[in-house]
């Protein structure tokens, strides 16, 4: 797998980052499948292209347009190549793993979660996984950039003004093998088929499922009987990487595009069939070298917080003195006026602090880094019918589903059935750990300048209280304890 310098510069995409290898099989020609995981589908997402026109005596020559450009910021691609690496191992299948209807794709590390720092500390999911284009076909060497041979979706003259969904292309080669060039793809004569699913992901982005993106089969992978007819589905299986052939299966999912044959097209189904399945979540060990290798942007994030928390505490306190001394008699507004100068003073410090933490996280390291190196597997079934896909289904997915639901969605109903709990939709002991984190920079900017009198004891003791409840929760995750 490569990622083309070239592609890059057209700003389409972000990135090929799990390929594929190939599966040779005794009774027919070796077929070779690729998979790719990209932040958008390779042909269903290839944007149009926009020329301009060459410019007049004393212009500035305009920089040809891809459409549409909506988000799209060419100088931050490069950032998600920075910190990562790929890591591909054949994975070498036993005879009584191989199913003779299947082709696989080369299991291939990546990591499923991200960090970044802008504006502040957080872990997603790995932005690149929009989209599972597969590719089958006979793949020119790897060597080989075939991106300059690309031709761009040219926009026609007569689609410039009119709606998106009537634009037109006026290019001469349309072909699926021109498209794949876009990602540096590079097919030696006609393709055999393409699919493309994307990964559609809950707001909370606790649960993920496949949806079919679309596909073009001119030939079906396990026959060349003309007129034949297959059922046809794909699978995903997200693995927990280990030294041994006998991976832990953290999540498998799956399309069934149902009963095809060669000449087969497809846009693609908008519907919410799909079933839902839960995101594999960071694992204890990820968890903690997450929290290791963050931990001074977390602490110093977590500290501006509590001090911008406290400032608009502050802001309320002094508008209510100010309407109480307004009101109050002449024996009362003394005492009023002298607390409203210590809030406000209170205030003013903590206003320097916050200016103070605020310029030393800028300071701070703040590449994205990336956590949790899992396996990608990716297999494409061909069975004779319904039944037998939904066989196949149970078999290369097995009890491994971690179904958000009881409905099974677009695969074969009844096949898997594991429901999950409402609890086990989050993360549990790191949301704790957030709230106990908050909870004591809270007690620790209320500590560091305390009211007169017992409020100054109250408010250490509270201290002290929140410290305890934040290294349970530390220790919860098996971090070390703070002091």
């Amino acid at each position: 797998m490569k990622a083309s310098l070239g592609w890059l510069c057209l700003g389409v995409l972000f990135g090929v980052f799990a390929a594929g290898n190939a599966f040779a099989f005794k009774d027919k020609d070796p077929v070779v499948v690729h998979a790719y995981v990209n932040d958008a589908c390779i042909i269903a997402d290839e944007p149009f292209f926009l020329p301009v026109a060459a410019p007049k005596d004393g212009e500035v020559a305009e920089t040809p347009k891809f459409l549409p450009l909506i988000g799209l910021v060419v100088g931050k691609l490069a950032e998600l190549f920075i910190n990562h690496e790929i890591q591909s191992s054949a994975n070498r299948y036993k005879a009584g793993y191989a199913r003779k209807d299947t082709r696989y794709a080369m299991s291939s590390q990546m990591n499923l979660y991200r960090a970044d720092f802008d504006p502040a500390p957080s872990l997603n999911i790995n932005a690149r996984l929009g989209c599972m284009t597969i590719v089958a076909g006979n793949f020119k060497a790897e060597t080989v950039d075939c991106t300059a041979a690309y031709i761009p979706k040219q926009l026609s003259p007569d689609s410039v003004g009119k709606p998106q969904d009537e634009w037109k292309t006026s290019r001469t080669d349309d072909s699926i093998e021109n498209q794949l060039r876009r990602a540096n793809i590079c097919i030696e004569g006609k393709a055999s088929a393409v699919y493309e699913a994307r990964f559609e992901f809950s707001k909370d982005g606790t649960a993920y499922r496949l949806k079919d993106a679309g596909y073009r089969i001119d030939a079906l992978l396990t026959t060349d009987k003309a007129g034949a007819t297959r059922t046809g589905l794909y699978t995903l299986k997200i693995s927990n990487p280990a030294a041994t052939d006998q991976q832990e299966v953290l999540s498998s999912a799956w399309v069934n595009i149902g009963t095809v044959k060669a000449g087969a097209r497809s846009a693609g189904k908008n519907d919410d069939s799909a079933p839902w399945l839960k995101v594999p979540p960071l694992s204890v060990e990820a968890r903690r070298n997450y929290e290791q290798q963050t931990k001074i942007q977390q602490d110093t994030t977590a500290e501006i917080q509590a001090l911008e928390r406290s400032q608009v505490r502050n802001q309320r306190m002094l508008a209510g003195l100010d309407q109480r001394i307004e009101s109050a008699p002449a024996d009362l507004k003394d005492g009023l006026k002298q607390e409203r100068t210590r809030v406000a003073v209170q205030n003013q410090s903590q206003g320097a602090e916050l200016d103070a933490r605020k310029a030393e996280y800028q300071d701070l390291p703040r590449k994205p880094l990336e956590f949790m190196p899992v396996s990608i597997e990716v297999a494409v079934t061909e069975t004779e019918s319904e039944k037998k896909a939904q066989v196949a289904l149970a078999e290369m997915v097995g009890t491994n589903s971690d179904l958000v639901a009881s409905a099974v969605g677009n695969a074969a109903t009844g096949i898997l059935s594991k429901s999950l709990k409402p609890e086990d939709l989050n993360q549990g002991g790191a949301d704790d750990l957030e709230t106990a984190r908050a909870r004591y920079y809270d007690a620790l900017v209320d500590a560091r300048s305390p009211a007169p009198g017992n409020a100054a004891r109250q408010a250490q003791l509270k201290l002290a209280a929140a410290r305890d409840n934040y290294n349970v929760a530390r220790e919860s995750l098996g971090l070390e304890r703070i002091p």
